[in-house]
């Protein structure tokens, strides 16, 4: 009877060391698999984080490059305004130098305004394209951008 009791003794020992190896076993199944998903969590994050990043800085790159060539072309539009200016204003001074009459002198210093004014409209009126061309740029840019990162 002690034999049988020992030998039900060592079975039950071994199904419960049996069953602990299966359990041990399959928790570290689970363990592998929550690592792996977890590991691939961490991969995709760090790819989305690394396109956003690049997103960025491809508009903030394109920003740089469009606002550079917009502060070009308004120097060079600002250029122009100062030379026609200068030119329209050597030209009244010197038919100012040759008025007789008060007639024509007023006439030159009007003639003089208005190509001032209409100038400075023109220059206005460039000045805005530009921005807006710069602005459209950007937003055209970032739209870009965020479909690319999405």
């Amino acid at each position: 009877m002690a034999q049988t009791a020992r030998t039900e003794a060592d079975k039950a020992t071994d199904n419960v060391a049996e069953l602990g190896k299966r359990t041990a076993d399959k928790g570290a199944d689970v363990v592998r698999e929550a690592i792996d998903r977890t590991e691939d969590t961490a991969r995709r994050g760090l790819e989305t984080a690394q396109r956003t990043a690049g997103a960025a800085l491809e508009v903030e790159r394109a920003v740089a490059r469009r606002s550079a060539e917009g502060a070009a072309e308004l120097g060079r539009a600002f250029a122009e305004l100062v030379k026609e200016q200068a030119r329209s204003n050597a030209e009244a001074f010197e038919a100012l130098t040759r008025a007789v009459d008060w007639d024509r002198v007023s006439r030159i210093q009007g003639e003089l305004l208005r190509a001032s004014v209409e100038r400075a409209v023109q220059f206005s009126r460039r000045y805005l394209e530009v921005v807006q061309a710069v602005t459209a740029s950007v937003a055209s840019t970032t739209k870009e951008q965020a479909r690319k990162a999405a």
